[in-house]
């Protein structure tokens, strides 16, 4: 708050700063959200051994202009990089680019997946 690091009462789920506010007061969050790979259930056959990428609330894809193999031989390696761009948070692993899943298809049609190979 007002550039010093300060820690928040958590109440029923809520942050709560209780102090004297004045004009001007600056807060900044720190949400920390590093990237997670999510196993898909093993019931779900057509999807057996495959991982997805997540960000906080968000599920990643990986569009086929932005990997360097057929999305279907892509496996995800060490964790990939958060990387800030212009149009957005991207993910970014050896061999491929992840965007939101609720971008896809934005620079137009082309081959996507969630589901990539899990290392093993």
């Amino acid at each position: 708050m007002n550039g010093e690091s300060r820690g928040a009462e958590l109440e029923n789920g809520y942050a709560v700063l209780d102090r004297v506010w004045s004009a001007g007061d600056v807060v900044d969050l720190d949400l920390p959200m590093p990237p997670r790979r999510v196993l898909c259930d093993g019931r779900v056959a057509a999807n057996r051994g495959l991982a997805a990428l997540q960000r906080g609330p968000l599920v990643y894809c990986v569009e086929g202009r932005d990997a360097d193999a057929p999305l279907d031989q892509l496996a995800l390696g060490a964790a990939p990089q958060v990387v800030d761009r212009a149009d957005g948070v991207v993910l970014r692993g050896a061999r491929y680019t992840a965007i939101p899943y609720h971008a896809w298809a934005n620079r137009g049609p082309g081959a996507m997946r969630v589901w990539l190979k899990a290392p093993s």
